[in-house]
Parts: structure tokens; C-alpha cells; sequence
């Protein structure tokens, strides 16, 4: 519990450095099993700038996650914004759709994944459409939970004719194991050279 505590209080310092509207990625290497059903439930913080002049956003999200077979898994994740202290100014923030595939798995040592995906996501998508790729890193280590994910994205109004032009996203955190079938997700997402931080409630059945 002292552990869960200080991982919990490290990532909300983190904070102080939180940058722009984006989603988190509430998502880990690892596959949630053939015919499992996943549901999170995530909150993140943002803000439009450093500094007193920004505005500072709560980003409630939703993730569903169905495991298709052992290894495939579909997602979907929605989520709005919501300007602190301004009541009725709330904006759906969009959805996106992925595919993961686990590649590599070796039981209480680490999973390595790989998926692609795309959707509809304002700020880090260009004009709202974008696809990317990513690659997936979850360490079983007892001591040493963390999860990584890398993506590169592809903004839709990024593409010209004469160039295609990926931006990445990486994003790191822990997975906790609450009990058989809930874990809780801390998360820092780094995009631009801005961060946010998001925290999860993951519950399978």
C-alpha cells in the first residue's frame, strides 16, 4: 500500500507540467483474454498553456475493450473536456477505434503489442481525422508495474503532395493490479513536448 501511495503521488506532481488536450492512453500491452470484456473509466488533466492566462480542463473518458480472441483485442475510447469553472461549456473531445495484437509474452516478466487505429480526436489529430500506429511495452515485474506506448500519428490536414508528415506520442505509467478483475491506470501522456496525466478505473468481466 506504501508503494501504491508514493506511484500515486509521484504522478500527480507531476501535473505541474501538464500541456494540451489530448486523450490518455488508457491502454496496456497486455491482452485482456478471448471473449473478455473490458470497461475504464478515466479522468485527465490539461490546460491550454502554462502559466496564470491558460485554461485548465478536466478530460473525463470512457474505454471499451473486447478481446476477440487471445492476443486481438478491439478498442474504442470517447471522452469530452470541460473548462474548469465554466459551467455548460463542455466539448466532446471525439473517438477513436484500435486494433492490438500481442506479439511477444513471457508470463510475469513483460508483454510486447503492436496495433494501429485512428478516429476522430481534436488537438492532437490536426483538423479532427487521423490514423496512427503504435507500439505496446507492460512489465509484469512486481516492484516495477510501468506500461509504455509510443505512437505515431498521422494527421488527415498534415498530408500534402509532396509530404506525409507523422507526429509521435509516447505516454508512460503504472498498472496496478486492484484485484482479479480491476486494475488502476496512472498515466503521463507527452505529445509536442506538453505533458497531461490521466488516471483510470479498469473493471473486466
Amino acid at each position: 500500500m506504501r508503494k501504491r501511495c508514493l506511484i500515486l503521488v509521484f504522478v500527480l506532481a507531476t501535473a505541474c507540467s501538464v500541456g494540451a488536450c489530448a486523450f490518455n492512453v488508457l491502454e496496456t500491452a497486455g491482452p485482456i483474454g478471448e471473449e473478455v470484456v473490458a470497461l475504464t473509466f478515466g479522468i485527465g488533466l490539461a490546460t491550454t498553456e502554462l502559466g496564470a492566462g491558460g485554461t485548465w480542463y478536466l478530460v473525463p473518458q470512457g474505454r471499451l475493450t473486447i478481446g476477440l480472441l487471445e492476443g486481438l483485442d478491439i478498442g474504442i475510447q470517447g471522452g469530452w473536456k470541460q473548462p474548469g469553472g465554466e459551467a455548460g461549456a463542455t466539448d466532446w473531445l471525439g473517438a477513436l477505434i484500435d486494433v492490438k495484437i500481442t506479439s511477444a509474452h513471457v508470463p510475469d516478466t513483460y508483454t510486447v503489442a503492436w496495433g494501429a487505429g485512428g478516429g476522430f480526436g481534436l488537438d492532437f489529430l490536426g483538423n479532427g481525422w487521423g490514423a496512427f500506429l503504435q507500439l505496446l511495452f507492460e512489465s509484469h515485474a512486481p516492484l516495477l508495474p510501468v506500461y509504455v506506448t509510443y505512437r505515431s500519428i498521422l494527421p488527415l490536414d498534415a498530408i500534402t503532395a509532396g509530404s506525409i508528415e507523422f507526429e509521435g506520442y509516447i505516454a508512460g505509467g503504472f498498472h496496478l493490479r486492484l484485484a482479479s478483475i480491476a486494475r488502476l491506470l496512472l498515466v503521463v501522456d507527452v505529445y509536442q513536448g506538453s505533458a497531461s496525466v490521466g488516471l483510470g478505473f479498469e473493471v473486466g468481466f
